[in-house]
């Protein structure tokens, strides 16, 4: 082979060589662009999202702290639990309310110091701007005597029900609408996070990417160098913390995505496996018939399923709508998961849906997690302390990635100032 053809191929595979190194740079351009806008554009929800999720991980403690007269009661001494019937505790807390108030959801005891709590929708005026004509109330009841302890306005009607009344519910509507009006279906403000929420995913994917290392340069992109200036600690610091919480924020975020768009959610999902949304099961509708009472839906369930202990109880809102008993803390059923919701007609008492982690498709399976992974009870405490650990990440993420897009602005005349090649 003659020493021209040789220096051609070797031109060649320089030249190819480069072309290749340009698209890869141009590319990494592109995606750090998309990275620092969607970041910059909806880091401040981020900041407001994680660190309301932080305290959510603990709503139920800290609502019982700071209101102990309504929702702290004392157990019989010397003798075991014994709680009054449930069809009685439910009667008394009807009789708070005015006239025509609808019971919707309860919650039963999550230990027996706490009392019942019970959601009711009362009627109000028609708000014409969010279409809301209730308000939200919550009473509560203690299991051993059924004597009301209390109760609380949680949501007003129309507008200023997008400000709630008490703290944990204002923390709860700035974490999932960011106080915005949660009217329609979806709801304006859910929505509006779920697409934040969307975002962010992207935001998070393209930072893994920018991230991931070249070659055996591992050690190096794990590694905060706390002497280092000020410019590569702040790199440092915004790569290394959202690769390790990576895993966990992404969960973050398609958990929240369902549990703001949980119809949306469940349809995308459909199309990969089969899914049956507990939610929107129906009762057979009995003309003129007469509902059951949740008692005896509870009856029915604790006959069929008697592990672990009772925790949401959902009424039926329409005349073909069911009543939901939940169970948490069963064993056995799940090498994770413990949660079991079963669906029953109100009218009849059958048991129209069990959403169980023992059966039911992959799909199923995969919505089934949504909830603990947002709440971080998936893994007990470990795994709510990992949660809040991540809503306080966020702020961190946010100031040290403004940081870096503010020194990029200020310094954009100095040559090889980028996110991804910092100097210092």
């Amino acid at each position: 082979m003659s020493q021209g053809r040789v220096g051609a191929r070797v031109v060649t595979r320089v030249l190819s060589g480069g072309h290749f190194l340009r698209r890869q740079a141009n590319r990494r351009k592109l995606w750090l662009k998309v990275h620092l806008y969607l970041g910059m554009s909806v880091g401040m929800m981020l900041v407001l999202i994680g660190l309301t999720g932080s305290i959510l991980v603990f709503h139920h403690e800290i609502d019982e702290w700071l209101n102990p007269s309504l929702l702290r009661v004392d157990p019989p001494a010397g003798q075991p639990s014994a709680y009054r019937p449930v069809d009685e505790i439910v009667d008394a807390a009807i009789r708070a309310m005015p006239e025509g108030s609808r019971l919707t959801y309860g919650e039963y005891p999550r230990n027996d110091a706490v009392a019942y709590q019970w959601h009711f929708s009362v009627p109000g005026v028609l708000d014409p701007q969010t279409r809301i004509d209730f308000s939200l109330h919550h009473v509560f009841v203690d299991p051993y005597t059924a004597n009301v302890t209390g109760s609380r306005l949680v949501r007003p009607a129309g507008l200023g029900g997008a400000f709630p009344r008490t703290f944990i519910g204002f923390v709860f509507a700035l974490h999932y609408a960011l106080l915005l009006p949660r009217g329609g279906d979806p709801a304006f403000g859910d929505t509006v996070v779920s697409i934040s929420a969307m975002m962010l995913i992207v935001s998070l994917v393209t930072g893994v990417y920018l991230w991931w290392p070249r070659g055996k340069e591992w050690a190096n992109a794990l590694t905060i160098k706390g002497h280092a200036h000020i410019r590569r600690l702040t790199f440092d610091l915004h790569r290394v913390t959202g690769v390790c919480f990576g895993v966990v924020l992404l969960a973050m975020f398609i958990s929240g995505v369902y549990l703001n768009l949980r119809g949306p959610f469940n349809t995308l999902i459909g199309f990969f496996s089969p899914v049956i949304d507990r939610y929107a099961v129906q009762s057979q509708i009995v003309p003129n018939g007469h509902p059951i009472s949740l008692g005896e839906a509870m009856r029915i369930v604790q006959e069929r399923y008697p592990q672990g202990r009772m925790d949401w109880l959902y009424f039926p809102r329409t005349p073909a709508g069911t009543y939901m008993i939940c169970h948490r803390d069963i064993e056995g059923i799940s090498l994770v998961l413990t949660r079991r919701c079963v669906v029953v007609d109100q009218y009849n008492g059958a048991i129209r849906h069990v959403q169980t982690p023992e059966s039911g498709t992959g799909g199923e399976y995969f919505i089934q997690w949504q909830w603990p992974v947002h709440s971080g009870q998936v893994f007990g405490m470990p795994g709510r302390l990992i949660v809040v650990a991540s809503g306080l990440i966020c702020p961190l993420l946010f100031g040290t990635g403004g940081y870096l897009w503010w020194r990029k602005r200020t310094k954009r005349s100095r040559s090889g100032a980028s996110f991804d090649q910092p100097d210092g």
